[in-house]
């Protein structure tokens, strides 16, 4: 048996006894992987579960191989912690080891992986797979607003948990403004959903994730990744070379897969024109223009057909082609001034929101920033309350930030009541601590949170997060 395998049956056996950072008792393994593997424990201090990232390091690499891995596991922590939706995993806290290996605290996520789903059950039909793919899109548009490239979009990264289906694994994430930690002649990523810029050494953006989000939905369709080979390297080499096999159960989905699959970048599909295709296809909507019915054919027909009767049958066959033809350009031309009037109402609002944001005086702490949230035309403010400094030296002071925020929230215009959801502790961890506002008037305010936010490890600062809208 080799000596991780050894390794992580020894500590299955012992996983009830191990205990993190005084609060994490280990229950069971999860699933194991390149880099780590993935525990379901118990929180003791807030009575929950949650699922524990170990970072494995191989038996052979010396100290500054060491500190590489470290340092990716650290970069997962920051990334993962800097997204706030949905359809993105988690992190709750980033802990130390006895070994000093760092673990990363996530929500448990109760569900199986698409890779896990597909092993069990064989392709999916080409308007769920599209439904998946939707979800995915929006967790990866939220990430890429953020400054963050996945690089590791793949089927065992994408958690199904009933209707929700969340993005998991930022290992080998792409953060704006980070050194790249790639090691000459390192593989980073999965061959078979690694784009062809990915495969050239070039530089990989949020059109690599993707491409390799269309290799995802095309394995889910079909039942296989779109390349194949006898190695990594003849994977590679088809990527970098050929055009996938045509799929054969995509159906309305094919002309999807092939865009997304484009082996130049900039060919591809943007975020927002692929949200609408999927769209269209998740809601089971013809993907394509009605077929028109043929006219029989005249060699078939009796040979006693008058010529004029047959000219007027022509005639009408092309005045119904020019009809439907008409209706198809009419509806899309709707359809496309429909969605760019939805675009200019949810900017609109935004902007209001944003103003509204603005004039909000006496906000505790600093404020950082106003962005566009992720729900359609509110307004996301972030300010920060205890900054690094601080928070290093135990200095802040959670009990009066959590009293500021609330006479704060009391005094803003038509708010009718404030209610604070605690316990105080969970507003040093992520998500936080919340308050539940009522508001009978503008401005409108949710998702109010004090919560840990990790800027570049160790570095770390409490913020206030509240939507305006």
């Amino acid at each position: 048996m080799e000596p991780l395998r050894q390794d992580a049956t020894r500590q299955e056996a012992a996983a009830g006894t191990r205990v993190l950072a005084g609060r994490y008792r280990l229950v069971s393994l999860l699933g194991r992987g390149g880099m780590g593997a993935v525990w379901r424990a118990h929180d003791e201090n807030l009575d929950r579960e949650v699922a524990v990232k170990e970072l494995r390091l191989p038996e052979q690499l010396d100290d500054a191989g060491r500190q590489t891995w470290i340092a990716r596991l650290d970069r997962e922590a920051r990334a993962a912690a800097r997204l706030r939706h949905p359809g993105i995993v988690t992190v709750h806290d980033r802990v130390t080891g006895p070994d000093g290996r760092p673990w990363i605290v996530m929500e448990l996520v109760r569900g199986r992986s698409l890779d896990d789903l597909l092993k069990a059950e064989g392709p999916l039909p080409p308007s769920q797979v599209a439904q998946i793919g939707l979800r995915v899109l929006d967790a990866l548009r939220a990430a890429h607003q953020a400054g963050i490239t996945h690089r590791d979009i793949k089927p065992a990264n994408v958690l199904l948990e009933e209707d929700r289906v969340v993005l998991t694994d930022f290992g080998i994430a792409a953060v704006e403004g980070d050194a790249t930690l790639t090691a000459t002649g390192a593989v980073l990523g999965t061959p078979a959903y690694m784009s062809p810029e990915q495969v050239h050494g070039e530089e990989v953006t949020a059109a690599s994730d993707l491409w390799s989000l269309g290799a995802t939905l095309y394995t889910a369709v079909e039942g296989r990744p779109p390349f194949g080979g006898a190695g990594t390297g003849a994977v590679f080499v088809a990527i970098a070379t050929k055009d996938p096999e045509p799929p054969v159960r995509a159906g309305p989905l094919e002309p999807v897969l092939r865009a997304l699959l484009h082996r130049v970048p900039s060919q591809r599909p943007t975020a927002a024109e692929l949200h609408t295709r999927l769209t269209a296809l998740a809601e089971d909507r013809p993907a394509g223009p009605p077929t028109v019915p043929q006219p029989p054919d005249p060699s078939r027909r009796p040979a006693r057909l008058r010529k004029g009767k047959a000219v007027r049958l022509v005639l009408a066959v092309v005045a119904t082609v020019l009809a439907l033809g008409l209706a198809v350009v009419a509806a899309a031309f709707i359809e496309d001034r429909w969605q760019e009037a939805r675009k200019d109402r949810e900017h609109a609002r935004f902007e209001a929101n944003r103003r509204l944001a603005e004039k909000m005086t006496s906000i505790p702490g600093k404020v950082v920033r106003i962005d566009q949230s992720n729900e359609a035309g509110k307004a996301y403010v972030e300010s920060e309350l205890c900054d690094d400094a601080s928070f290093s030296r135990n200095e802040c002071d959670v009990d009066g930030m959590v009293t500021a925020v609330g006479n704060w929230l009391r005094a803003q215009p038509n708010v009718k009541s404030v209610y604070f959801d605690g316990p105080k502790s969970r507003c040093e961890e992520n998500p936080g601590c919340e308050f539940t506002v009522t508001t009978d008037g503008p401005p409108k305010l949710n998702q109010v949170q004090i919560y840990t936010q990790y800027l570049s490890e160790p570095e770390r600062s409490i913020v206030l997060g509240f939507q305006v809208g």
